[in-house]
């Protein structure tokens, strides 16, 4: 096919009624709520990075990061860190299920559009179920608090900690989300909330 041709076809489809259709419109949700759940998952909520003594960065371990130390060597409060954390994680998913299930239970929507509602709904099911075994694992190694957030094959574990984490601490919670989840250590992030 010549580039005529196909400028010629372009030109003849209606991209009004392509727009506007419900289709385009179901799909633009979804695509949105999945962009708003992993935007969710890859920002850390309210944990702030401690900096090397020396002043120089974050401190970094393979793939953890410190987190949740003042400057100043103090440690910050975190009582409600992962509860707070736990209760964002929880109503980011609650408003993106009541999304997706208006989307599957409406009876004008279209066929692919309810798949894929029903699709993503089960896939959200899946992670929060991994999530929940994933936190109880972490607990069961010594950890007193744990979070984790798994989205579309990455994954963010916060554990409690009084300092740095050590990578045999960090190779524990690696091999968990990996055993769960099947997401390999490079797309996985492991934080320490310093002080609880």
């Amino acid at each position: 096919m010549n580039f005529k041709a196909s400028l010629k076809k372009l030109k003849e489809i209606d991209y009004a009624a392509f727009f506007g259709s419900k289709a385009f419109l179901v799909g633009g949700c979804a695509l949105i709520i999945v962009a708003a759940i992993v935007v969710n998952a890859l920002i850390p909520v309210n944990t702030p990075v401690a900096e090397k003594p020396s002043g120089g960065g974050a401190q970094i371990l393979g793939n953890s990061v410190l987190a949740g130390a003042n400057p100043d060597g103090e440690t910050a409060e975190t009582d409600d860190y992962f509860t707070k954390a736990a209760l964002e994680r929880e109503n980011a998913r609650n408003e993106a299920m009541d999304v997706l299930k208006a989307i599957a239970d409406n009876p004008e929507a279209m066929a692919d559009a309810k798949e894929q509602a029903m699709m993503s709904i089960a896939a959200m099911a899946d992670e929060m179920s991994a999530e929940t075994t994933i936190e109880q694992l972490v607990k069961a190694k010594g950890f007193a608090q744990c979070v984790c957030m798994v989205s579309d094959g990455k994954a963010s574990v916060v554990v409690s900690s009084e300092g740095e984490l050590t990578p045999a601490q960090v190779a524990q919670v690696l091999e968990i989300v990996y055993l769960e989840t099947g997401i390999m250590p490079a797309n996985t992030k492991v934080m320490a909330n310093v002080g609880q």
